[in-house]
């Protein structure tokens, strides 16, 4: 911050700071491994502008991020994660993230539609899950 008057200038560093993202909840606690799946993320200090707050879970970037407040982003899944997640998110420099907030669903296979085959090879199998 500086201020002048007249000739005179008189500055002060580190004057004022901001509050890093504190998160709370999220909407969904579940989803399949599949992706797109939206999560809004509620909490505070996530940027008074829609260009200011991202949103990450686990180590990947959200597929899009909507900032929709000061306390709630939304969040598109990328595809392919699974387990449970941290979610985090960025308001300018500032972090601020919540540990196991957010899990996915392992594929899970069902059924094959050839049980056996010839030893040659070349051969075709469907496999069946969700």
């Amino acid at each position: 911050v500086a201020v002048t008057a007249g000739v005179w200038v008189g500055s002060l560093t580190e004057a004022f700071s901001f509050d890093a993202p504190a998160l709370s909840t999220g909407t969904r606690a579940n989803a399949p491994a599949t992706g797109s799946t939206s999560v809004t993320v509620h909490g505070a200090n996530f940027g008074a502008a829609r260009y200011s707050a991202g949103g990450r879970l686990g180590h990947s970037a959200c597929e899009a991020s909507a900032w929709e407040s000061d306390t709630a982003l939304a969040c598109r899944s990328v595809r392919g994660l699974t387990g449970t997640r941290r979610v985090a998110v960025t308001a300018g420099v500032w972090v601020g993230s919540l540990t196991e907030a957010f899990s996915f669903d392992a594929p899970a296979l069902s059924t094959g539609t050839r049980a056996n085959a010839p030893a040659t090879g070349s051969t075709s199998v469907t496999v069946h899950g969700a």
